[in-house]
């Protein structure tokens, strides 16, 4: 339910319907490089300390072979039956600046979602949301309900990672604010 096609689509990369993100093909793997190479070029800011690591998780994520199996594969990913668990047998500590329990772990997922939704007008909720109705575990009227709320700015774990990260987190929302919009890839 995570596969996420917009982020390719920011590439100008079509993935196809796989189900698993690196299950795209060798040519659209070596596509993604050349999308940033490009970029990089473009600004320069981006070669900093984190590159390395940037690189090695391409190459991981994209051509290390994953022999493993994939849990939700096989059991099917009930949120509600999920949560429960998790809240009342393992006590799960929950965020308050969102209803989810979904991608709370640090503030990067609130900062780069804001950035998606700001840029693009979609997060990796919609694409959950979206998921979970063609695999006909939410109504569609559910989906739009929850994306509502969950898709708003999420602003104390923004602040918590601007500030971890070292960055002005109201330098950073200007410049998102103002940055131009982009088109994903119509598929």
């Amino acid at each position: 339910l995570e596969k996420t096609h917009f982020k390719t689509g920011f590439c100008n990369i079509e993935e196809g319907g796989g189900s698993i993100y690196y299950d795209i093909s060798f040519f659209k793997k070596l596509q993604l490089p050349w999308f940033y190479l490009k970029n990089y070029a473009k600004n320069p800011a981006y070669f900093n300390e984190s590159v390395w690591d940037t690189v090695g998780a391409f190459f991981s994520a994209y051509f290390i072979k994953h022999d493993y199996i994939f849990l939700y594969h096989y059991i099917p990913w009930n949120e509600e039956e999920i949560n429960e668990t998790l809240i009342n047998l393992y006590d799960w500590e929950l965020s308050p600046d969102t209803p989810t329990t979904w991608r709370i772990g640090d503030g990067t997922a609130a900062f780069y979602n804001y950035i998606y939704y700001g840029m693009a007008g979609i997060t990796e909720n919609d694409t959950l949301r979206s998921n979970q109705i063609r695999e006909g575990h939410l109504s569609r009227e559910e989906a739009l309900r929850r994306v509502n709320l969950e898709n708003r700015p999420r602003w104390e774990s923004i602040r918590w990672y601007c500030d971890t990260i070292g960055i002005d987190m109201n330098e950073a929302i200007r410049r998102i604010n103002q940055a131009p919009k982009v088109k994903l890839l119509q598929g």
